[in-house]
């Protein structure tokens, strides 16, 4: 008991010393003038009202302008733009369009595509409880609830998304305080913090080899994985997902136009799939992710080197599919020469 004692409060020095040289919190941040940069999440939806007042209401999403470059044609009218917590009101943008479609059957964790998204927040229990009053679903079967640091949940449409404690990502003494004080809050039902900052994480994509969408996505985003390679199997990640006999195997890539700890994909494959996904532009669900270059034309070639496929080029933007058949919008803005990159 005596080592123990010494050990800990040699670990609580040591932090105490950190957290007083360190200059000031972490703050996640855009960076400004980035040559490619992540922009938007695309949504279609039955009911984009219903959707935008849920990640409102849940996820303290802000409407913002529309851009006609994510609207995949349809008239700016009917597309609803919601700005993604945190990042200093500069996050990742959800777009919304209508779909004509009533019925899109039922998403699961392990379809292929864009699976899910994920955030992460100080107060687990208390927004479990706030996903349910606005008509969402939690499909973690965890025994109580209350107590868990994860689960995996669903949107009015079906749209499945995960919420988490906050992670010390970059590691520093402030980032290590909010999780251990999530964590103990969350697991001894305490009282929850005060305030309680909900952030975007991550977009999920599911490929039948999570190493080859990886060396994709590091070629032409120019960046490489972080974090550890995850290998989940066992009861956490069944009950989690909610689904049974599943085991995961992938890791996490840094999104572009954001500073330390900002938004990556987490890009997995499962044991097995659903029969779902990758969904087309015209299908209920998340059907794209969009990011904006300085370079239209030097993009484009990167991607299709990698061996992406050119489906459409209008204006200023691109609609491209990755190996894997997920739909990825390019947009340049102040576009000067209209000229498709390749004409038949």
């Amino acid at each position: 008991m005596k080592k123990f004692l010494i050990v800990l409060f040699s670990i609580l020095f040591f932090i105490i010393i950190w957290w007083i040289l360190t200059p000031s919190p972490h703050e996640y941040k855009r960076i400004p003038n980035s040559e490619f940069s992540f922009e938007t999440v695309i949504f279609r939806s039955p009911d984009p009202k219903r959707l935008a007042d849920f990640y409102k209401n849940v996820f303290k999403a802000k409407e913002t302008e529309n851009e006609s470059d994510w609207a995949l044609g349809d008239p700016l009218s009917s597309v609803i733009s919601l700005r993604s917590p945190d990042y200093q009101e500069e996050g990742p943008i959800f777009t919304i369009l209508k779909s004509e479609k009533s019925n899109h059957g039922t998403s699961a964790a392990n379809d292929l595509g864009y699976a899910h998204i994920c955030f992460e927040t100080d107060n687990v229990p208390g927004l479990i409880q706030t996903i349910q009053k606005n008509g969402g679903h939690i499909d973690s079967r965890f025994e109580d609830l209350q107590k868990v640091p994860a689960i995996y949940g669903r949107d009015p449409d079906g749209n499945i998304f995960e919420i988490h404690i906050p992670f010390p990502t970059p590691l520093s003494p402030s980032n290590i305080f909010r999780s251990l004080n999530s964590l103990i809050r969350t697991r001894f039902k305490l009282d929850p913090p005060e305030i309680d900052k909900i952030r975007f994480l991550h977009v999920n994509i599911n490929s039948r080899d999570w190493t080859r969408t990886l060396s994709f996505y590091s070629k032409i985003l120019e960046t490489n994985a972080t974090g550890f390679e995850r290998d989940y199997k066992g009861k956490f990640i069944e009950d989690l997902t909610g689904l049974t006999g599943i085991e995961v195997k992938g890791c996490h890539l840094p999104l572009p136009g954001y500073e330390d700890g900002g938004p990556t994909f987490e890009i997995f494959t499962y044991n097995h799939f659903s029969e779902r996904g990758p969904l087309d532009k015209s299908d209920i669900g998340r059907i794209a992710v969009g990011l904006r270059v300085f370079d239209l034309r030097s993009s484009i070639k990167k991607i299709l080197q990698e061996g992406g496929t050119l489906l459409d080029e209008k204006d200023n933007t691109a609609i491209l599919k990755d190996p894997e058949g997920n739909l990825i919008l390019v947009s340049q803005k102040n576009l000067t020469s209209k000229k498709p990159i390749y004409e038949n």
